[in-house]
């Protein structure tokens, strides 16, 4: 199935692909980001030029800061979304499935637009 990227979103193709790639990966950042404080670095190979370079400690937070603000963008533009479209539009995005018949198709297509354009701005791409 092709992805129909809407273009009253206002961005372009490339952006619109980044962003609904950032949204359809939020299931498996989630999970990274929970578990990244279980994470460990390799034990040490006792060698004194390692190739484990810098503070793992510090990798550790800046990555989880980056998927926090990755998370937090697409959470917050998904509760700007009026409640009874919210499951339409999410399950169109992540799983590809039609749109229910709740409503037209174009109410849904706008939803799915404001809502691209607001991950966009809150990840300060536009």
């Amino acid at each position: 199935m092709r992805d129909y990227i809407p273009k009253s979103c206002g961005l372009p193709d490339n952006l619109a692909n980044q962003v609904m790639w950032l949204v359809r990966d939020y299931e498996r950042m989630k999970l990274e980001y929970d578990n990244a404080i279980w994470d460990s670095p390799g034990p040490p190979d006792g060698q004194p030029r390692g190739n484990n370079i810098g503070n793992p400690t510090e990798r550790e937070g800046l990555k989880r800061a980056e998927l926090f603000k990755k998370l937090q963008a697409v959470e917050q533009s998904k509760l700007e979304i009026p409640e009874q479209y919210r499951s339409g539009v999410w399950n169109n995005l992540l799983y590809k499935t039609p749109y229910p018949s709740a409503a037209d198709r174009t109410t849904y297509w706008r939803h799915k637009a404001r809502f691209m354009r607001r991950v966009a701005e809150k990840m300060l791409w536009i």
